[in-house]
Parts: structure tokens; C-alpha cells; sequence
């Protein structure tokens, strides 16, 4: 695969660990977006053309007040106008093996994922038939629950909810709550705990 951006002679060498796109790549794309010359963004934000230009080059770095007046002439702040969203340049994976198994139950094994950069937990529950957690869980925060495969009982503060393939539900952690698979097919469960419980 090729680089989008092909190195400028002179230009600064790039780290895409740094997590967001070069400023002068940004620029470079919203101006042309908005059809504005060099010219007229040095003119609204008070920095020289030549320093402009460098910057879209790749030549030359920028200091975050400055950053701050580039941005503000787009509409954007600092954050916005770097992508933040975009996050890092290399994916984080969690091959199957390397997460973290726990027998919950008889017939019931939970694959757990952590990531210190998630703030959150993915619960993956495999349900063999006529399998089911022996005791409530009740925790801090929300839980959000879909079924991958199967029929999955979820008892939610003493109510049942059938939930099929597909079937989503969504609950305040902090009520009684349980699952069980009552059919004579295996069934898998997987589940976003947005605090920390394994």
C-alpha cells in the first residue's frame, strides 16, 4: 500500500504511531475544500504565506497557539481539526487465545477482553443447551447485551426476556441479572459492560 502523501524533499519524517494526521495535510484538505488560497488563511489567522506553505510541505512544524489560530479559521478547535476521532494509525488485536476464559458455570464460558485503552469490558458468553449462570450478577455501571447465536433467557430484576440471534438489550448493571439457555442448542451471548467486573 502506498503512502497517500508522498515524502516532500525536505519534509519532516512522519510517525503515524503520533495518532493524527500532519497539520499541513489538513490544511492542504480544508482549504481546497473551501476554495481558499493561501493567501486569505494567512490573512484570517495571522501567520506569514511562506510558514503556510511550509507547513502543507511538510517543512516545518507548528506550536499549538498557532495551531489553535490555523484551526479557528476552518470552524475547527485544536482537537477537531486534528482528528482526534480518527485514533491510532495501527489497530490493537486480541486474538481468541489470549483472552482471558472463565468457567462461570456448568456448561457456561465466558471469554473476557480488557484493553486499558477501551474503558470498558466485551463479554463473550458461549452457553451450552440447558446451560445457565447459577447466581445474579450485580454490578456498577450499564450493561449492554446482544445474542450471537441461539435463545438466550435474560433475567433482568426478576422478569424474564427471551432474546433470539440478533435481540439486543440494554440495562443499569446495578439490578439483579442473569442468563440461562433453556433449548437443546448451544447458544453464545456477547456483552459490553461499560465498567470493570472480571
Amino acid at each position: 500500500m502506498t503512502d497517500p502523501s508522498p515524502a516532500t524533499p525536505g519534509a519532516l519524517p512522519r510517525d503515524p504511531e503520533l495518532g493524527f494526521p500532519p497539520p499541513g495535510e489538513v490544511l492542504h484538505r480544508l482549504r481546497t475544500h473551501k476554495g481558499m488560497s493561501l493567501r486569505q488563511v494567512a490573512a484570517e489567522c495571522g501567520l506569514s504565506v511562506s510558514f503556510l506553505a511550509a507547513l502543507e510541505r511538510g517543512e516545518t512544524d507548528i506550536a499549538l497557539e498557532r495551531l489553535g489560530r490555523l484551526a479557528k479559521v476552518f470552524d475547527h478547535d485544536v482537537g477537531s481539526f486534528l482528528g482526534f476521532s480518527r485514533g491510532r494509525a495501527t489497530p490493537s488485536l486480541f486474538p481468541r487465545e489470549k483472552q482471558e476464559v472463565l468457567h462461570r458455570a456448568p456448561g457456561v464460558l465466558y471469554r473476557v477482553l480488557r484493553s486499558p485503552e477501551l474503558g470498558y469490558q466485551v463479554v463473550t458468553g458461549d452457553f451450552e443447551p440447558r446451560s445457565g449462570l447459577t447466581e445474579d450478577l450485580q454490578h456498577e455501571g450499564s450493561d449492554l447485551v446482544t445474542v450471537t447465536r441461539g435463545v438466550i433467557v435474560a433475567r433482568y430484576n426478576g422478569v424474564d426476556h427471551v432474546l433470539r440471534a440478533g435481540d439486543c438489550a440494554q440495562w443499569s448493571a446495578g439490578h439483579p441479572h442473569s442468563f440461562r439457555n433453556d433449548t437443546d442448542e448451544p447458544a453464545q451471548l456477547v456483552c459490553i459492560l461499560f465498567s470493570s467486573l472480571y
